[in-house]
């Protein structure tokens, strides 16, 4: 079947004739989307930020032997680069794949070092909740080629709150019009069904081995709002057998839209704030109902019993401190009422 979206021309080809890429540089270790479709990409000079896309997830190694410290550089870039709070940083007893010692970053994600088969390295891993607290994605692509960081995996993602074009049933046509494949050849496809169920559906296109892996899924209804619309597409990309370069941090649009044929057509605006506020609406309103149908009758009761002194009953009950799994949603909502002031 003929693809519906225009002819797209290799990224080899179009690197070369951009004169990123010297014909005798083809023997080096693939930039991440050589050989895939791709468009060409814009100008980052204007704004850091994607606009149809966001970074969602971020690891790499970094070349140090000294202790994680207060001294170190990196802490220092996770601070002031990274914009990652240290109040919940917290050393463990474990190590991680080979890594002997281990610090979680809070909910933004971890750090592992030391163990001599590492050579002199540190991994470190930002993940979603981390990535959203960046505000200057061009310094940290800057300080990451600056300190000669190696990317191991980045995640690229594009939210349709809509639904519109972005969804499983479209990914399965994509799929079937041959619009993922590689050289002629289908790659490895997985659906997960929730038959309807209101939980969520998967598309998985691709696989982790292989460096690249794609998920089209209903963000929405994962986060517990069964008739949401919101659908994302997002591609995971390894470092195995490519090379990712820093400029993909900040080329974060072009590249999502070069991975594959079917995602050519982005090309509307999206705000990441949106993406944000969406999530933490759906978040807030699972919470509610949960509340309503743990405590409802409780509170009910205690209402009733108070004469429907409700002030009296909540200052009861209530007790300090935020859930930890809603604490984005209220610290959102504090930079949004600062905003407004």
């Amino acid at each position: 079947m003929k693809s519906p979206y225009p002819q797209i021309t290799s990224i080899e080809e179009s690197l070369i004739g951009l004169g990123a890429l010297r014909p005798d540089e083809q023997a080096l270790p693939r930039l991440v989307i050589r050989g895939e479709s791709t468009i060409n990409p814009p100008s980052t000079d204007e704004s850091p930020l994607p606009k149809i896309s966001k970074i969602d997830y971020l690891s790499f190694s970094y070349k140090y032997s000294g202790e994680f410290d207060h001294e170190s550089p990196l802490v220092k870039a996770l601070l002031d680069v990274f914009n990652i709070p240290p109040d919940d940083w917290q050393r463990t007893n474990a190590g991680w794949n080979g890594y002997e010692k281990r610090i979680d970053l809070g909910r933004f994600g971890m750090v592992a070092f030391g163990g001599e088969s590492q050579n002199n390295t540190v991994h470190v891993q930002i993940n979603g909740q981390g990535c959203s607290q960046i505000t200057n994605w061009k310094k940290v692509c800057e300080w990451g080629e600056r300190s000669k960081c190696k990317i191991t995996r980045l995640d690229i993602a594009h939210d349709d709150f809509e639904g519109e074009i972005v969804n499983i049933k479209n990914g399965l046509k994509w799929r079937e019009d041959g619009l993922f494949d590689s050289n002629g050849r289908p790659p490895n496809s997985r659906l997960i069904d929730d038959f309807d169920s209101g939980t969520g559906k998967t598309l998985y296109i691709g696989s982790r081995k292989n460096g690249k892996l794609l998920r089209i899924y209903e963000k929405g209804k994962q986060l517990k709002d069964p008739l949401s619309p919101w659908c994302r597409v997002e591609v995971e990309f390894r470092s195995k057998s490519r090379k990712i370069d820093w400029d993909v941090i900040t080329n974060s649009d072009f590249y999502l839209a070069g991975s594959y044929p079917a995602l050519a057509f982005l090309a509307k605006e999206q705000s990441v704030i949106a993406t944000t506020k969406q999530q933490n609406t759906i978040v807030l309103a699972a919470a509610k109902k949960w509340l309503k149908s743990a405590a409802g009758q409780y509170i009910n009761l205690f209402c009733h019993l108070a004469h429907e002194d409700i002030e009296s009953v909540v200052k009861d009950i209530r007790r300090a401190g935020i859930p930890k799994k809603l604490q984005p949603c209220y610290e959102a909502f504090l930079n949004d009422s600062e905003g407004k002031q």
